[in-house]
């Protein structure tokens, strides 16, 4: 690589002096005005050369992988992203949950597990509360978290802490 760079640096020299001395010698008028631009363009010819020998292909094939893994690393953060969300979301409602069950006069933890949507909305599909209570009071909440929360009554899951220990 360098030795490429150090061979075209020498060659943009080597056609600069040529075009140099040959302004030089050239007598004035219109040999001259055509003599500057042939040198030009010989420069210009020089300093693009290194175009001539670039694998564009290679450089297609280079990107196509950047592009790929670009791609890759995508999904992944989305996926982290979507992740923390979700939990993000079930801490939420489980709090709803331990809200309303205070409201009720009642006293417990809730853990709430969501699916996503086809949309992409988590929505809660199961709840488990633990805490001390009544039949009675276990129905109220059943009810609240069937109405409010869109969770069925066969994905409720109630601990007594009276009954565990």
């Amino acid at each position: 690589m360098i030795g490429a760079v150090r061979s075209w640096l020498l060659a943009v020299i080597s056609v600069s002096l040529l075009c140099a001395v040959a302004g030089a010698l050239m007598p004035q008028g219109g040999v001259k005005r055509v003599g500057r631009l042939v040198c030009g363009l010989v420069l210009l010819a020089a300093v693009l050369s290194p175009l001539t020998e670039l694998d564009v292909e290679a450089g297609q094939r280079w990107l196509d992988s950047f592009m790929a893994d670009v791609s890759g690393q995508e999904a992944e953060l989305r996926e982290t992203v979507n992740s923390q969300m979700k939990t993000i979301i079930e801490q939420k409602y489980a709090a709803y949950i331990v809200d309303k069950a205070t409201r009720l006069g009642l006293t417990c933890s809730a853990r709430v597990e969501c699916r996503e949507t086809e949309e992409g909305l988590y929505l809660p599909v199961r709840a488990e509360v633990t805490g001390s209570w009544t039949v009675g009071a276990q129905d109220r909440l059943s009810q609240v978290l069937s109405e409010d929360l869109g969770i069925p009554a066969q994905s409720q899951i109630y601990i007594n802490e009276e009954e565990a220990r």
